[in-house]
């Protein structure tokens, strides 16, 4: 820890430091003379301005940022580009003036190349890039969109009733009926306001089709095996039909493609933006007193909202709040991208938030080792947000959460790191056509007396392919490691060592060197960069995967068993990017100028050997 920044939190009773009677004078003048009112007064600058470090305590802070990752092969990565250094300083309130300190940004974009062709799966029919624009013709685009991911979920239940009609088996039969019936009244809920004429033709189809379902189930219920194959077999004739009449809608060209998305493929076959990372660095300040401080006033669902909503807004910035944060941050222009909600997501009532509202949700697994998080269907176990720690117990699902804390924290050699935050967005690259939806991940470590802010974004894989998912995994914290600017000149950190040492965080041998890369790949549980272990697709307890809740469809196929992981044709695929990604950060360099810090902010990961 700097020195001189320790010695600070700690002279406000010290009479070397201020004379206590002159500067209680000043602070218990009753208003007339205030802090404020002494700015630019040259024989009291110096007072000033030790009067502002005394009133706020730790005042300095350095950059910090992601590792970005060693030597890996075998596997498809993207790595982060070049790293943008800001000084995006905040502002506490004391008295009747404005106290300004440190505050340090580091961001990486992740950019892929061919992302479209390095694949064999096929794009998905699930994903309307612009929810608010989709309707302005009433075609019910947007509504069929996700009838027909339902109407696909339709044909499983009915092959899967049909062949349990065939093998004579009642239960697996009610229940593949039970389910059809489930379905068929989602679609009708779906289309009861769509005005199309396809929308129209579906909906009155609903009733017939759940009739038919209610005919099978009292034939099976009766032994009437036969009758109960015809019901099946008809209502499958008109589920068939009713998808073809919606593709015919939403993929007027027959391209493959949802009208409207290809200019999103287009873009995604040439050198998209796929991700991006940042690293918020603050002091732990605040005003003596029981004034305002950083880590209070920055709760998870105030730095959420610096990255969601439009960009450079009118009034954006934050003049009138206690806690002012840099324009950076409160115009949302820290990263690169627009980053949306869901219409239906209300940060501000996340426990009203209705999942019928919200087209992704996000789903967390525990493993042995860890946890693993990807984007979900609605129709699913997915919810509008998750908190997650790095390790959870055995292999318990993760718990949902949100409130004004950011959770519980882990200590991590000298850091304490918080739970992190994931939720769902639509994310629009500066260079994109439209938007592509995305994961959202944010945590708070406090470091050296300084808050890091850590996150980013990463491409919902699952919302845009077939038999694909995008993973998000940790096996614990995040390793903070401190670094000096020696450290940076000759490459002094060794990560391997830090992370095999019980006093800070063990962690699964090998992952550390992924760091924040995005790793595209057919999945494989073993894999290195996976926590330990991780489930197979198909998972020998028979729950929910990762693959079975990306859609209505893979739900279906999951109720029913029709899971198969084996088949090279159809081999799953992966794209995973870790939450837990070391975090570097500058130490020792309370007094270096801005310049020095800037120069060691943009080569924190030279410091690795």
């Amino acid at each position: 820890m700097d020195k001189a920044r320790h010695t600070n939190t700690k002279t406000l009773d010290r009479t070397d430091s201020i004379p206590l009677a002159t500067r209680r004078a000043v602070l218990a003048a009753g208003g007339a003379v205030s802090l404020g009112s002494l700015a630019g007064c040259t024989a009291l600058d110096g007072l000033l301005d030790r009067a502002s470090e005394e009133a706020v305590g730790t005042k300095m802070a350095s950059p910090a940022g992601f590792y970005a990752g060693g030597e890996i092969d075998g596997v498809t990565a993207y790595r982060s580009g070049p790293v943008d250094v800001r000084f995006v300083p905040p502002s506490l309130r004391a008295e009747d003036r404005r106290i300004d300190v440190d505050g340090w940004s580091t961001t990486t974009t992740t950019k892929a190349q061919d992302y479209n062709s390095s694949r064999s799966n096929k794009p998905s029919s699930i994903w309307v890039p612009d929810p608010r624009d989709e309707d302005s013709d009433d075609d019910g685009i947007g509504t069929l969109a996700g009838v027909l991911d339902t109407e696909r979920a339709l044909l499983v239940y009915a092959d899967a009733a049909i062949e349990a009609i065939d093998g004579r088996s009642g239960d697996d039969a009610t229940a593949a009926l039970e389910a059809f019936s489930k379905a068929t009244t989602t679609v009708r809920g779906a289309l009861e306001d769509c005005p199309s004429e396809t929308c129209k033709t579906v909906y009155e189809h609903a009733d017939g089709r759940k009739d038919l379902a209610q005919d099978a189930s009292d034939a099976v219920g009766a032994g009437e095996w036969d009758s109960a194959r015809r019901s099946m077999q008809q209502a499958r004739r008109i589920v068939q039909g009713d998808i073809e009449r919606i593709r015919g809608d939403l993929d007027s060209d027959g391209d493959g493609l949802l009208d409207g998305t290809e200019p999103l493929y287009n873009y995604l076959d040439g050198e998209p933006t796929i991700g991006e990372h940042f690293v918020v660095s603050l002091p732990d300040a605040s005003v003596r007193g029981g004034g305002p401080a950083l880590a209070e006033e920055l709760t998870p669902e105030r730095v959420l909202a610096y990255f969601f909503g439009e960009r450079d807004a009118d009034s954006c910035g934050e003049s009138d709040r206690t806690v002012a944060v840099h324009r950076d941050l409160s115009c949302r222009d820290l990263l690169t991208s627009t980053l949306e909600l869901d219409d239906g997501f209300d940060l501000g009532r996340p426990d009203d938030i209705d999942k019928k509202d919200i087209r992704r949700g996000v789903a967390a697994f525990g493993t042995s080792g860890g946890v693993v998080v990807t984007g979900a269907s609605p129709a699913a176990v997915a919810e509008p947000m998750a908190r997650v720690s790095g390790r959870l117990p055995g292999e318990s699902d993760c718990c949902f959460d949100y409130n004004n804390s950011w959770g519980e924290e882990t200590t991590s050699g000298e850091a304490a790191v918080s739970e992190t935050f994931v939720i769902p967005v639509a994310a629009t690259p500066a260079d994109s056509p439209l938007a592509m939806p995305a994961l959202f991940f944010v945590r708070r470590i406090r470091h050296e007396d300084q808050l890091l802010f850590v996150g980013g974004w990463q491409i919902d894989d699952g919302a845009l392919y077939e038999n694909s998912a995008t993973l998000l995994t940790a096996d614990g914290p995040n390793v903070v490691a401190g670094v000096t600017r020696s450290d940076i000149e000759d490459g002094g950190i060794d990560l391997e060592k830090i992370v095999s040492d019980d006093r800070v965080v063990r962690k699964k041998p090998g992952r550390t060197k992924y760091s924040n890369i995005t790793l595209q790949s057919q999945y494989d549980p073993d894999a290195e960069y996976l926590p330990a272990g991780a489930h197979s697709v198909c998972r020998d307890d028979g729950d929910l995967y990762c693959w079975g809740v990306q859609s209505h469809e893979s739900l279906a196929r999951h109720d029913t068993r029709d899971c198969d992981d084996d088949d090279a044709d159809v081999r799953p695929s992966a794209v995973t990017t870790a939450l837990d990604a070391p975090v570097l950060h500058l130490v020792g360099a309370g007094k270096a100028s801005n310049d020095v810090k800037f120069k060691a902010g943009a080569e924190l990961s030279k410091s690795v050997n």
